[in-house]
């Protein structure tokens, strides 16, 4: 069994500026402290609002071996609660969405209300009260119309990253926008590898053939005010009331960059794969807004789409990667966009990085591995995270006390 002092010292020791020591990517016991220190503590991405459009319409997942449901409930509130009967803990839902008029346990029939209160539960006796078995609840936060839950019982400050990225997102209307697919893949990588992989684009130009054909070949994203390019763009974008320059905090970035060759969308041409534009912006070339949050999630939000992705650890060396894309609400299928168009970029894109980890993995669980060192400005979004992943961890291993682990 891994104990806190055990991570300490792994976090102690451990190279600065270089990956991180074998143990923090194949150890049961550590993906135990993972689940514990990050994943049930830190504000998760889920979905977004129009997954949970009306009263009872739900979504489910499983958090590190917790299974948890969203929903909106009959006053129009999005609810989250632990998927969990309060009578023997029977799993409620088993379906990824739906709708339900209220929550029954497929065991004894226990019933619960949309806000989650116990209203009916047979053979219980005149002393039980039902006031006290409503399901538990989790903090749930609407964030620009994507929805983040936290399971701990205190959570997090989210206020910052909603304060800093609500701006960017507001003008695509996210909270309306609809998901036109939804594809999960199952990764034999563990999880940090698939979010550094996402924070890097030195692997880019040679890995991602279609990807590249539209995005900006920059990699020192550590200090874009360098670039020539960007500024212009940022310029003109703001010019046209599209905030677009760079907000971040320890756990999260996001800032709106330009295509490259006259593209306007991540398309196989460049060109728009949806005839209506997402939100009130007047036209596609809008670039791409790039947002990241630790530890589950990173999106691109363009003039005709926006694409979400989201990761949860299953164990230590397999990672659930779940890609939702979202389109104008009025949009149909067959008429405004061609699924097979809209989905080929990112699809491709996904599947490489999942090859990509996946050797990573292999890499790394051999006797062979040592920690090398990050490329300073190719990799520094990798960097950040790693530092912020340790950070976590020290504090949970330290009770809460150490703010940071020295060198």
């Amino acid at each position: 069994m891994t104990s806190p002092a055990d991570v300490l010292h792994q976090l102690r020791t451990r190279p600065r500026g270089h990956s991180l020591p074998r143990f923090f990517y194949n150890d049961p016991g550590l993906f135990e402290f993972d689940m514990a220190a990050i994943w049930h503590r830190e504000w998760l991405f889920v979905g977004v609002e129009s997954e949970v459009a009306g009263p009872g319409d739900y979504i489910t997942l499983d958090v590190g071996g917790s299974p948890i449901i969203v929903l909106r409930d009959a006053e129009g509130e999005v609810r989250g609660f632990h998927n969990s009967c309060r009578h023997r803990g029977s799993k409620l839902l088993d379906d990824s969405c739906g709708t339900a008029k209220g929550l029954v346990c497929p065991y004894h029939r226990w019933t619960y209300r949309l806000d989650g209160s116990l209203a009916w539960a047979a053979h219980m006796g005149d002393a039980f009260d039902k006031a006290e078995h409503g399901l538990r609840p989790l903090h749930v936060r609407v964030v620009a119309g994507t929805i983040f839950v936290c399971l701990a019982e205190q959570a997090p400050d989210l206020d910052a990253y909603a304060a800093a990225v609500t701006p960017l997102m507001a003008p695509h209307q996210l909270s309306g926008a609809r998901v036109a697919l939804e594809e999960r893949i199952v990764v034999r990588g563990n999880w940090k590898l698939m979010m550094e992989n996402s924070r890097e684009c030195y692997h880019c130009a040679a890995q991602h053939r279609d990807l590249m054909k539209t995005l900006l070949d920059y990699y020192d994203f550590s200090n874009p005010r360098d670039n020539a390019e960007i500024m212009a763009f940022w310029a003109r974008m703001e010019a046209e009331g599209l905030p677009s320059q760079v907000v971040e905090g320890p756990n999260f970035r996001s800032n709106r960059l330009p295509f490259i060759n006259g593209a306007v969308s991540t398309t196989t041409d460049g060109q728009p794969a949806v005839s209506l534009r997402l939100g009130d912006v007047r036209h596609n070339d809008v670039g791409s807004l790039r947002t990241v949050h630790y530890p589950s999630t990173f999106s691109h939000a363009l003039g005709d789409y926006a694409v979400f992705v989201r990761m949860l650890p299953l164990t230590p060396d397999t990672t659930e990667v779940c890609t939702k894309w979202l389109v104008n609400p009025a949009a149909v299928e067959g008429r405004d966009y061609d699924l097979p168009r809209l989905r080929k970029v990112w699809s491709v894109t996904n599947d490489e990085d999942a090859r990509l980890v996946e050797r990573n993995q292999a890499g790394v669980n051999s006797i062979a591995y040592s920690p090398g060192p990050y490329a300073p400005a190719m990799e520094s979004g990798v960097l950040k995270f790693v530092d912020w992943y340790c950070d976590r961890l020290a504090r949970h291993a330290a009770g809460g006390q150490l703010a940071t682990v020295a060198a």
